[in-house]
Parts: C-alpha cells; structure tokens; sequence
C-alpha cells in the first residue's frame, strides 16, 4: 500500500494547522479529557437515594410525601388502618348512641308542621352533631398512632397495632393537653376577630337600627377575610405539635415551640402550600366515599317519617360515616404531617444523615421504640 498523498499536520512545515473555530465567541470549549478517552468528558457521579424505609433520606417531594403514606398505610395495615377503625369505633359508638337519644326527644312533628314551628328540629340538630364531637376524639388518639408508625416506617421497621399502641399510649395526656390547647387558640383567635362585628351586628338587630345592621354585615365580612389568614397562619405554625409529643417526647410547651421554631421561615410557604392540597385532595375522596351515606341522610327528610325519627337515623348515619371516614381518609392525613415534620428536620437539622447512620448501626435512632 503506497503512503503517497499522505502529508504530516500542518502541511510540509510539521507546524500544526490554525484552529478554525479560534475568536468565535459562540463556540463552546473543547471537551476535557480524562485518562483513556481523550475525546469525552468524564462521567458525572449518579446519585442514589438511600431508602432504608419508605421515603429516601434526603429532603422529600410531593411525589415522596403521598408515597411514603400509602407505604406505610399499606405495609403496617393493622396497625394503621386497623386502628383507626377500631378508635373510630370506640369513640363513636357512644357518642352515636347519645346522639340518637338526644334526637329521639325531639317533638314528633311532621316536615310541614315543622316549618310553622320555629323551635322544632333544635334538639335533632344538637343530637346530629354529638357524633362529629367522638370524631374529634378519635382523632386525637390517631394523629399520635400515625406519628409513631410513620417514624418507624422511615428508618424500615414494621409494627404491629400492639407495638403501636405501646409507644403511644404514655404520651397520650400530653397529646390530649396539646390538642385542648391547639383548639383553643384558633378559638380564642376566631372570637378576637369575629367579636366586634357580632356585638355591631346583634345590637343594631335588637335596637331595629337597619344602618347598624348594615355596618355589622359589613365588618363581619371583613372579619371573616382576616380570619381565614389568621387560622391559616396558626394551622401551619401547630402542625407539627402531634409528631413533636410522640417522637421526641416533648410536653405541651416544648412541642408547641418546636412546631414554632420548625415552621418558621420561609419553609412557611411550602408547608402551607403542600397541607392545603393535600387537605383539599383528601378531603374531596372522603367526600366521595361517604357521599352515598349523606345522601341517604338528606333523602330521610322527605320520606314522610316523623322528624324525631328522621334526627335518630341521622345522628347514625353521621356516626357511620365518621368511622368510615375515620378508617381511611385519617391515616392519610396525619401521616403526611408526621412525614413532613421528618422532612423539615432534615431540610433544617440535617436529620438524614442521623438517619443513615442510624440505619447503619452506627447511632441511636433519633426517636424510642415501644418496649416489647
């Protein structure tokens, strides 16, 4: 084979050609080489979560948040939905019995004679309700069952309702006491705001001074458009009070601060944002499932049976549909606050790499396990 027409770079002279991209500004830079590929950059490292439960320890998305719950609802299904149903039950059946016998004292009156007495159904409608105040009960108690399993879930520990029962009962008065208090302060905030307008509002109607009336509506408006911002506000200040008493052990006051000191910032935001849309997801699939039981309950009225009766069935309607909604749609709720104060710590305190180490066996877990 002849080497004629082959010329060394650069032409005769050796010298090596000019680059031909040199002075252009947009030209991007030669790639870098490394040993044995002199033509390609070297490869970037991939990054790999370390997942020894159900979510990655590293700061967590939208994505990792709704993931880990249903993990640890579907890994931990005694001890999670199991629980909530046998709480839901506990607290409502009571309470639903109360109720319907407090709607059972009713005056028996038909829907049309019903409408010419202004005092009929006050006593039904009281009797209704008393089985949404066993809801809140059962809520309580749920909020810390699901605090404790979601810690164990995220450094991979299954427990069983027994084991869950036993690392929240002692913790119980002080999640009791911050809850009192928790629902006391948007109380108290509610009634600052809405005082004035009210006072306006009822002395205008008892004196028939239309131009008060009026004045009272319209600062009960406004009150009402600096209450929700208000509440909001406190909502995600308190969110982390629950995890805070079963997790770290903390009392009333202490917990309440942490959940100030965890939230504060500009984490606020992101908290907020992520609480309401899971709030309102949550929300629309409870709506969904016991939709058929509340309409049931609406139908009743026009089925011509007497209105104490028609209060009786209701108030066990609105017991039913608590637990219903207590068995399902609560674990979901109090599991992604658990998750996102995990989340805030690691954003805020560097709790992953306790975590890791703590997986690894290098370091005490950063919350207690029940005793057997």
């Amino acid at each position: 084979m002849s080497d004629q027409g082959w010329t060394a770079p650069g032409g005769a002279s050796g010298r090596p050609d000019p680059d031909p991209y040199a002075g252009r500004p947009d030209t991007p830079p030669p790639p870098q080489a490394y040993p044995g590929h002199p033509s390609y950059p070297p490869p970037q490292p991939r990054l790999l979560d370390f997942r020894p439960g159900i979510i990655p320890l590293r700061p967590l998305t939208m994505n990792d948040l709704f993931g880990g719950v249903f993990r640890a609802v579907r890994g931990n299904v005694a001890a999670t939905v199991g629980l909530a149903a046998l709480t839901s039950l506990v607290f409502l059946v009571p309470f639903t019995a109360l109720g319907a016998w407090v709607s059972s004292q009713e005056d028996s009156i038909s829907l049309e004679e019903s409408v010419s007495n202004e005092g009929a159904g006050l006593v039904g409608t009281v009797g209704t309700t008393i089985p949404s105040i066993g809801s809140w009960f059962s809520t309580i108690l749920l909020a810390g069952f699901l605090a404790y399993v979601i810690g164990q879930a995220v450094l991979g520990r299954k427990v069983t309702a027994g084991e869950t029962w036993r690392g929240t009962i002692p913790r119980i008065w002080a999640l009791v006491g911050a809850t009192l208090l928790t629902s006391l302060i948007i109380l108290v905030t509610l009634g600052a705001v809405l005082a004035i307008p009210i006072v306006v509002l009822v002395g205008g109607g008892t004196a028939g001074d239309d131009g008060t009336v009026m004045a009272g509506v319209g600062l009960l408006i406004l009150a009402i458009l600096l209450a929700i911002p208000a509440l909001l506000f406190l909502w995600t200040r308190l969110a982390f009070v629950t995890p805070s008493v079963i997790l770290e052990n903390l009392g009333v006051g202490k917990a309440f601060a942490r959940s100030w000191r965890l939230t504060s910032g500009t984490g606020f935001w992101r908290l907020l944002g992520i609480r309401l849309l899971s709030s309102i997801a949550i929300s629309i699939i409870g709506s969904l499932i016991t939709a058929p039981l509340a309409i049931i309950g609406a139908a009743l009225v026009f089925t011509g049976i007497p209105l104490d009766q028609v209060y009786v069935w209701q108030a066990v309607i609105t017991g039913v549909t608590g637990v219903v909604a207590g068995a399902i749609t609560t674990p979901i709720t109090a599991g992604i606050d658990a998750l996102l104060y995990v989340d805030q710590r690691i954003r805020r305190e560097g709790l992953d790499v306790h975590l890791v180490q703590t997986a690894q066996g290098t370091a005490a877990p950063p919350w207690p396990r029940a005793a057997a």
